[in-house]
């Protein structure tokens, strides 16, 4: 499956989450840090449109949405066109001085989804480049927040950690902020 193709093919109730395992992305039971370790950081916070890493020239754009949560936490919303939005939860752990988000889906029943890990840079104050921590990288380290910290931590540098998922730009606000779903 092609990195385009990630957001064309998953279903409404687990779009990124389905695209996130199908492109090779690291699922966990667990969080790297059972409860935030950093602020919210505004920077984030805001209304972003958002193509896959080499998508195809018509594919339109998701919209995602970056709030601030409780407990220093991030909700999140990603709609694609024409489909429900979905919701996640998130908050920054720091591996090796680097901040990593930990991702949950939140289904509408409340049932939640695996962990991944994305790690998200500011190329320019309104351009977004999001990458995820990919399978490979992980493979045969032992399930635990402590075992995945390191393992994590020991690659920071290495292209192989991530691979790239999006590039979003900041979009305009609209007068009354949409509430997430």
């Amino acid at each position: 499956m092609t990195r385009a193709g990630w957001f064309q093919g998953a279903r409404a109730a687990a779009v990124i989450a389905a695209a996130l395992a199908a492109a090779g992305c690291y699922e966990s039971d667990v969080p790297l840090d059972p409860a935030p370790t950093a602020e919210v950081d505004q920077a984030w916070l805001g209304t972003w449109r958002c193509l896959p890493v080499e998508a195809d020239a018509d594919e339109e754009p998701a919209t995602l949405m970056i709030r601030r949560g409780p407990e220093r936490r991030y909700d999140i919303g990603w709609q694609e066109s024409g489909k429900a939005p979905d919701k996640y939860e998130a908050f920054a752990s720091t591996v090796g001085g680097a901040p990593l988000f930990n991702v949950q889906e939140v289904k509408p029943t409340g049932e939640r989804g695996k962990w991944v890990f994305l790690r998200a840079a500011l190329l320019r104050p309104a351009v977004l480049h999001v990458q995820v921590v990919a399978d490979d990288a992980l493979k045969g380290v032992e399930r635990s927040p402590s075992a995945l910290r390191q393992a994590i931590e020991r690659q920071l540098s290495s292209p192989q950690l991530t691979m790239d998922f999006a590039v979003c730009v900041k979009a305009k606000e609209p007068a009354a902020a949409s509430p997430l779903p």
